[in-house]
């Protein structure tokens, strides 16, 4: 089967996603959380990073459900070593758990002293290219987890870009991404910049749009271990490379 049949597959299944199953919780309380609170979306937009998205997505419901509290606020008020124990405290951190604090104090500040404290004001009537400069200042933050929150904002909150340069959009190459490109054999080594130009190459007009419907077959079927290929929408059409015999 050529890569092209294989994109289309991928791109058929990205319209069934369910948007909460881009940001997976561990609790239901978390996923309302996100959903109502746009600060606590941008939270863990900028904390994802190394971590299982699971945990990501739980820490803004961690913390209010600790603290009582989850505005920028709350979290700019505090030092880095104030915010710091905060989320040493957690039953879920971030893997980075040094450079998160100084992350989450960064994009508190923005919030409060250039957006009244309205973090949804960072990309209301923005453009694309600016709300992803935004997110470029914060401590951490690079084009693969910015580019990230553009794509959720879009996919899953309706916010529409109209500026949106896809071309320069490229998908988060993280394990998940890596392993489903491998064994789809769109690259044929398994690391990050093989992924990457991968998806330039596949979808030049928009690679991070193969970001969301790979990820999900990864977390949900495309296991490291024993893969359920008998339940991915791509099992007909993938040549399963690196998969043993007796997994497929």
């Amino acid at each position: 089967m050529n890569d092209d049949e294989k994109v289309k597959r991928l791109l058929k299944f990205a319209k069934e996603i369910h948007p909460r199953d881009l940001f997976p919780v561990l609790e239901e309380e978390a996923a309302l959380l996100i959903e109502e609170n746009p600060f606590a979306f941008a939270v863990a937009a900028v904390l994802d990073r190394g971590t299982k998205s699971e945990i990501i997505w739980t820490i803004p419901y961690y913390i209010q459900k600790q603290f009582g509290r989850f505005t920028p606020r709350f979290f700019a008020d505090k030092s880095v070593e104030d915010l710091g124990g905060i989320l040493r405290s957690l039953p879920g951190k971030p893997r980075f758990i040094n450079a998160a604090p100084r992350t989450l104090k960064e994009l508190s500040e923005i919030v409060v002293n250039e957006y009244d404290g309205k973090v949804q004001k960072i990309w209301e009537n923005q453009t694309s290219k600016k709300v992803r400069a935004t997110f470029e200042r914060i401590y951490g933050v690079g084009p693969g987890i910015s580019s990230m929150a553009v794509l959720l904002l879009e996919e899953c909150f309706g916010i529409s870009f109209h500026d949106s340069d896809h071309r320069n959009m490229d998908v988060k190459p993280d394990t998940h991404i890596v392993r489903v490109f491998y064994r789809l054999g769109f690259i044929t080594k398994p690391d990050r910049v093989s992924a990457t130009k991968a998806a330039r190459r596949l979808k030049p007009d928009y690679p991070r749009v193969l970001h969301g419907p790979t990820w999900v077959i990864g977390k949900k079927w495309c296991t490291p271990a024993a893969p359920q290929c008998n339940r991915c929408p791509l099992d007909d059409v993938c040549p399963k490379n690196g998969v043993q015999t007796s997994q497929r």
